[in-house]
């Protein structure tokens, strides 16, 4: 472990990062070390969608395939779920474009859900990211699965009546598939850090309504957390 820690060390010397502001710096610093430990130089996937978690994923990730020479491919998934969907897919494009952050748009075309909508999207979208990941070779996906997430998860099994192996955490890393393994690099951190990321540097970020949709029992947890807590 200690070797891996100086071999990223030695590599930031060879490249100054561009990040100024010390909180942003720390936050990337822990992000680095958690992708370099599994990721190292090799390509990989981020998969983002527009939010305030993904799109300082999308930031990061940039500043990580800049300091290290990777290749990174940016996919955002339209999960045609909404006649909006489209155009918020090409609105996420567009915003990373200015940031000199190259994406690739990814339509689903297949039969949409009219139930369970979004643990089928959830699956939609792993399907379509996984079979664009092995077209390329990709053997690296990273997600913003952050510690907001965990809390929210735990709620909902223990709802469902989960037991105890249910109701574990995510973990920071697994194998999707024989060809795939997905990190989430961001789970020890808060959505209000992610937030505060995304606003210094694409001062703005896409709100999707269904969050706010109480008929998913995610959104219904969410605003009642705190009495939770």
């Amino acid at each position: 472990m200690r070797r891996k820690s100086l071999i990223v060390t030695k590599k930031v010397k060879k490249k100054k990062l561009s990040i100024k502001e010390p909180k942003i710096k720390q936050l990337y610093i822990k992000f680095k070390n958690i992708i370099f430990n599994n990721v190292k130089e090799e390509s990989f996937a981020l998969a983002v969608s527009g939010g305030s978690d993904s799109l300082c994923l999308a930031y990061f990730g940039k500043i990580y395939s800049s300091e290290f020479k990777n290749k990174m491919h940016v996919l955002i998934v339209n999960h045609a779920l909404r006649k909006e969907s489209k155009r918020e897919a090409l609105r996420v494009k567009k915003m990373l474009e200015k940031k000199a952050i190259p994406s690739k748009v990814l339509n689903w075309k297949g039969k949409i859900p009219k139930s369970n909508i979004q643990q089928n999207a959830r699956h939609m979208r792993y399907s379509l990211i996984s079979k664009y990941c092995l077209s390329k070779k990709i053997k690296y996906l990273i997600t913003a699965h952050h510690v907001d997430d965990q809390i929210e998860n735990f709620f909902i099994r223990l709802f469902r009546g989960s037991g105890l192996t249910g109701l574990s955490s995510m973990p920071e890393s697994f194998d999707y598939s024989n060809n795939l393994k997905i990190i989430r690099p961001l789970l020890a951190y808060r959505k209000t850090d992610l937030k505060y990321v995304t606003l210094k540097y694409f001062k703005t970020y896409i709100q999707d309504p269904s969050n706010e949709d109480e008929k998913y029992l995610r959104v219904r947890i969410r605003k009642h957390r705190k009495n939770l807590e």
